[in-house]
């Protein structure tokens, strides 16, 4: 009779073996769970917190089972040192979790219980990412989350054996330049493979892409430490002036602002990845609509007013806008925060 301890090792196998055969439908699974948090607010008693709770579970499922898929298609990067690799997991942890621990500790132990544990999360998420951009060869520019969802379905469609011809053709592992002026990778003649078996992927840069990062890190230490010091500083501003005063909401506007600027004067520099980091945080910037005291004054009448035109003059549309409207309010309290990006 087999223990309960092989009973549990045998469910877990049959579970990652399952879930490295079926990533899409076990993606459909989990994006059904995390919009049912959305739906679970304003529902039942304590509902703010069951809601984030449900919501980071979700977050956590998705990533436990992008790690379990990683490394059934090989896919964890090697040169990742320890160090870095703990430090994005704790983050990126910290990152799912950090408004279910807000919200709990509000119900435990009050206001002064809440603001204790914000305090606490953005102090270790600040020196986190303060060893990640000085010390850790690979990040410069702080991801948000830092480890991002995997793309399923490029893991699906790619064969690591069908072009293993083309990569002992490599110098050196980069399969690529860059050209100098435009910034583009372009493929080495000696290493183009048979048509049978090209991927059709882009190909690696190599050294090049660490010597552009090397030229970058001049503008990037001092743009990313003004982004990584936002929070701590909102933070002080508020404790200063007050929760919904101009004066902490136009402080991190303005270091926000400052760190964008010095990235865009020497964008030609940054690498693919880092370019799509800095586009999100340019859209990210479009919060501060959504923030009090900006909120509070402008951007909640004219939502409003938006809304209830659209309700009251597009047939079918009114259960959805009255819907929305009552929950926007949640939403703003709960997650329009300064502190999270």
């Amino acid at each position: 009779m087999s223990s309960p301890l092989t009973e549990v090792k045998n469910l877990y196998a049959r579970y990652v073996k399952w879930v490295s055969s079926n990533p899409s439908a076990l993606a459909d699974v989990e994006l059904t769970v995390k919009w049912l948090s959305y739906f679970v607010a304003g529902k039942i008693n304590n509902s703010s917190a069951v809601s984030e709770l449900v919501y980071s579970l979700s977050n956590l499922l998705v990533f436990f089972n992008d790690r379990i898929i990683e490394k059934a298609h090989n896919k964890t990067s090697d040169d990742t040192e320890p160090l870095e690799r703990h430090l994005k997991v704790l983050l990126t942890t910290l990152e799912y979790c950090e408004v279910f621990i807000e919200l709990s500790a509000n119900k435990v132990w009050g206001t002064s219980g809440r603001w204790f544990f914000i305090v606490v999360i953005q102090t270790i998420k600040c020196i986190g990412r303060l060893i990640l951009t000085l010390y850790c060869q690979n990040t410069k520019i702080s991801r948000n989350p830092p480890i991002p969802s995997v793309n399923r379905s490029s893991l699906q469609d790619a064969n690591p054996s069908e072009n293993a011809s083309f990569r002992d053709n490599l110098d050196g592992g980069a399969s690529g330049i860059v050209l100098n002026r435009s910034g583009r990778v372009m493929r080495k003649v000696n290493c183009s493979s048979s048509l049978t078996a090209r991927s059709w992927k882009p190909p690696t840069v190599g050294d090049q892409s660490r010597q552009r990062t090397e030229y970058g890190g001049k503008f990037v230490c001092p743009a990313e430490m003004l982004y990584i010091a936002k929070p701590i500083i909102h933070l002080a501003c508020m404790r200063r002036f007050g929760v919904k005063s101009w004066a902490s909401y136009l402080v991190a506007l303005a270091l926000d602002s400052a760190s964008l600027h010095i990235y865009y004067k020497n964008r030609e520099v940054l690498s693919k990845e880092q370019r799509v980091e800095l586009s999100r945080r340019c859209v990210s910037m479009l919060l501060y609509l959504m923030r009090s005291p900006f909120y509070d004054r402008y951007t909640n009448d004219k939502i409003a007013y938006l809304l209830n035109g659209i309700g009251n003059n597009v047939p079918l549309t009114g259960a959805l806008t009255r819907l929305i409207l009552s929950y926007i309010p949640h939403w703003q309290e709960t997650y329009f925060y300064m502190w999270s990006t």
